[in-house]
């Protein structure tokens, strides 16, 4: 769709309010694909409208009830209301998504996060696992808490909700084995909310341990954690204070580097102060398979290389050297190499009488990305009276 006629939006705006399920659902679908446009401002444009006719109250008040229980006497049946709370979360996750600061001020505003996480405490209990509608309900949940948080005002609602991001994490760090890795996102929140300092302290801190729970996704098999985890890493490692804890308490170096090694090998001397994990599994280790993952992972140990003498002097005795070299001779993405050539210039670096500044060779900052909520989709057809009696 390459652009959008405001009556249509008017219109499907309108079917927001009807008591009807199937309406309300074709609306929010329909909500989601009017942001499916080609121009930016246009987007941005639309969602002004949005904001205007309130439509992130509205859904956010469809999440807290999504569905009378009858219509003229007739009992709902139950899983309308579940596809009304889906429609409802995918449409305002759009919305943030596309929409920025403006629409993620106004959802806030509404109070998105202490209803969403309402959703996740109900969703997440045992004995809805493995119910599909359940996993999609919380994977849309963790989509649109990730687009709410590339926003500052979404990364300082969500950390308000210290309630909400300890069982994010802890439900991320045991997912469920019958079922969809329905809280694959909880790792692009984490990546998102480190944007902030307060957010990377929250991360940080030690009495909560929620390092320590996250990083072993560095290496799942799904690629969404991998990345959002590498990502949260990476942003961590911003704070100077925390480096030699990092680097010294937590070993941090070891689980960013360990992705990056392959089945090369190293030579014996290179072996000397390098954790066995790095070469024990042989010609069976297998490296990061993507770019922008070992890109990230790469840039942690850029960050920390800046943090100053010590921490680097820590860094060749663990011996990141031959490890990124190692990387290098194998790396295909031309962004990952220069990376690691901003690497290598700060390990190989002659110390004695250097007095230029920590850090002024970085040019980083803060990462965050987004995720897609769901693909475009047609407008709003109201179901026809005569095929209401044999909804299910």
């Amino acid at each position: 769709m390459s652009g959008f006629d405001f009556a249509i939006l008017t219109e499907i705006v309108s079917f927001l309010d009807n008591s009807r399920p199937d309406v309300c659902v074709e609306a929010t679908t329909a909500l989601v694909a009017s942001l499916q446009v080609d121009d930016g401002l246009q987007v941005r444009s639309n969602c002004a409208h949005y904001l205007e006719n309130e439509v992130p109250k509205k859904l956010c008040s469809l999440i807290s009830n999504p569905c009378v229980s009858e219509i003229e006497g007739k009992k709902i049946n139950p899983s309308w209301p579940m596809k009304v709370l889906l429609g409802s979360l995918d449409a305002l996750g759009s919305m943030v998504g596309e929409g920025g600061e403006m629409v993620a001020e106004a959802a806030c505003e509404c109070g998105v996060v202490g209803r969403v996480g309402e959703v996740i405490m109900e969703y997440s209990h045992t004995s809805k696992r493995g119910v599909e509608a359940a996993d999609k309900i919380l994977d849309s949940c963790c989509r649109l808490l990730a687009n709410l948080c590339r926003s500052e005002c979404g990364c300082t609602a969500i950390l308000d909700k210290e309630g909400v991001l300890a069982k994010l994490i802890n439900e991320f760090e045991s997912p469920a084995a019958d079922c969809w890795d329905r809280f694959q996102h909880v790792a692009t929140v984490l990546m998102n909310v480190t944007q902030v300092e307060r957010g990377r302290k929250v991360l940080l801190k030690i009495s909560d341990g929620f390092l320590d729970k996250v990083t072993p996704s560095l290496t799942a098999n799904n690629s969404v954690r991998r990345a959002g985890i590498a990502g949260a890493i990476r942003n961590v490692c911003f704070e100077k204070d925390s480096s030699w804890w990092l680097i010294h308490e937590k070993k941090i170096v070891d689980v960013i580097c360990y992705p990056l090694c392959g089945p090369e090998g190293f030579d014996m001397d290179d072996k000397i102060g390098m954790t066995p994990n790095m070469w024990m599994e042989g010609p069976d280790k297998k490296r990061e398979p993507d770019a922008d993952t070992r890109k990230l992972l790469v840039e942690a140990i850029l960050l920390l290389c800046a943090t100053g003498r010590k921490n680097r002097e820590k860094l060749r005795e663990l011996k990141v050297y031959p490890i990124v070299k190692t990387l290098d001779l194998s790396e295909e993405s031309e962004e990952v190499s220069n990376k690691i050539s901003e690497c290598v210039q700060f390990l190989m670096r002659d110390e004695e009488g250097c007095e230029r500044i920590e850090g002024e060779m970085l040019a980083i900052e803060p990462e965050q990305t987004s995720v897609d909520v769901m693909e475009p989709a047609g407008r709003v057809k109201p179901m026809k009276p005569e095929d209401w009696d044999a909804v299910d």
